[in-house]
């Protein structure tokens, strides 16, 4: 049987040919947290570009990724909170933040793996945070060296 992939976006299954090897993705969404070895990541309050992106660059990948998402209509802000202290990779889109998650971005800025996309070119957000991005493309050479540092030290 091929492996199958959630497309979180539209709620779809995409079949993928069963010779591609793709590594498991667990979507996680509040009140749920996994606690394995797995890299997580999580992206608070994505749009939809920012979802069809980051599922695209998860197709290419073939590690087993914790996928959180704190999404547009989630208000959970303990979870978001505990779940930023438990992934490798925060990735918060200001723009499409509502006013209470707004509220908690600068504290979230303060930490050093959260990583934000934001269009707002008054608010100095780099001041608190030189984490701004304007893709995610390096989200999969970031995964692929911190696979490479574990091997790395199991051998």
């Amino acid at each position: 049987m091929p492996n199958r992939i959630l497309n979180h976006c539209g709620a779809k299954l995409i079949r993928i040919s069963k010779f591609m090897s793709l590594g498991k993705i667990n979507l996680i969404t509040p009140p749920d947290k996994l606690f394995n070895l797995n890299p997580g990541i999580l992206l608070i309050k994505p749009s939809v570009k920012v979802k069809m992106h980051f599922q695209q660059l998860l197709s290419q990948t073939d590690e087993d990724i914790n996928v959180y998402i704190f999404d547009t209509d989630e208000t959970n802000i303990e979870w978001m909170l505990s779940v930023c202290q438990q992934a490798d990779i925060i990735i918060v889109d200001i723009d499409n933040c509502d006013n209470i998650t707004k509220s908690f971005v600068s504290f979230m800025l303060a930490q050093p793996n959260v990583h934000y996309m934001t269009s707002d070119e008054n608010t100095p957000y780099n001041l608190i945070s030189r984490n701004r991005i304007y893709n995610l493309d390096w989200i999969l050479d970031t995964l692929k060296e911190d696979n490479e540092e574990d091997d790395a030290t199991e051998d």
